[in-house]
């Protein structure tokens, strides 16, 4: 059956918020404005010897960093905790779960149903996928991947919780989770993303994506979906005007507008 895939990013896309420093202030208000500068430190820019091309990754370091500050505090970074906890501070941008129901009733047009067509929303997120797949209501959003964490207890000691860092989402793995979703292999575990998949045969071919993202981590995606013959969409948040450097930039406003 043939799919379209929406694919939005969450950060500063459907929610005017970082979701991610919104966690750190509610463990620690102290260190909501330290917890990006920490992070850069750790990276090390200015340690080395020679400039390099690649640098870096980010998210294996905000979420070690993270742990550490979760840890001394006594708390897991499971669903649970976010969704009592952190979920509440989440807000989205206007309207958008209801954009998100009016954009799959297109399905009920004769166009779409003469040719068996579905819509999908997808999420991938840099930040944390434990929240982020709590924001929206049930039943929008058909697969959400983004940064995720295991929670032990070493040698039984369920009062100090180890939050361990077990999925970084950053730009390569955007465009791997581009793959998964084209292939089909989010959802058949016996489908490898490496499998080889012809266009025609795949569960939605990238001709019939949309992507939408506003941040630097969302640059390879959408190159990869405008290269395929899909929709790229890069947005920016209307109180931050100065984000929008370059033209082709939408504003985040996803008002009950005629579709």
């Amino acid at each position: 059956m043939p799919n379209i895939a929406i694919v939005w990013d969450f950060d500063g896309t459907l929610s005017p918020d970082d979701s991610t420093t919104k966690v750190v202030e509610l463990l620690d208000s102290r260190k909501g404005n330290e917890f990006w500068a920490y992070v850069k430190k750790l990276r090390g820019d200015q340690k080395r010897p020679k400039w390099e091309h690649v640098l870096a990754s980010d998210a294996p370091i905000w979420m070690y960093a993270l742990s550490r500050i979760a840890f001394e505090r006594g708390v897991p970074l499971n669903a649970e905790f976010f969704g009592k906890f952190v979920k509440p501070h989440i807000a989205l941008y206007d309207d958008v779960p209801s954009l998100f129901r009016r954009v799959r009733l297109l399905e009920e047009l004769s166009s779409f149903k003469s040719v068996g067509l579905r819509i999908h929303h997808f999420i991938i997120t840099a930040g944390l996928k434990d929240l982020v797949e709590q924001i929206l209501p049930d039943g929008l959003v058909r697969w959400t991947l983004g940064c995720r964490y295991e929670v032990v207890a070493f040698n039984g000691n369920v009062k100090e919780p180890e939050s361990v860092p077990v999925f970084c989402m950053e730009e390569t793995m955007k465009t791997r989770s581009l793959f998964e979703i084209s292939k089909g292999s989010f959802e058949d575990k016996n489908r490898s993303v490496n499998t080889r998949v012809s266009e025609d045969d795949r569960w939605a071919p990238f001709r019939n994506f949309i992507y939408i993202g506003d941040g630097e981590t969302d640059i390879p995606a959408l190159s990869l979906v405008r290269s395929q013959g899909g929709i790229g969409i890069a947005v920016f948040n209307p109180a931050k005007p100065k984000r929008m450097s370059k033209k082709g930039f939408a504003q985040c406003d996803w008002t009950n507008e005629p579709i």
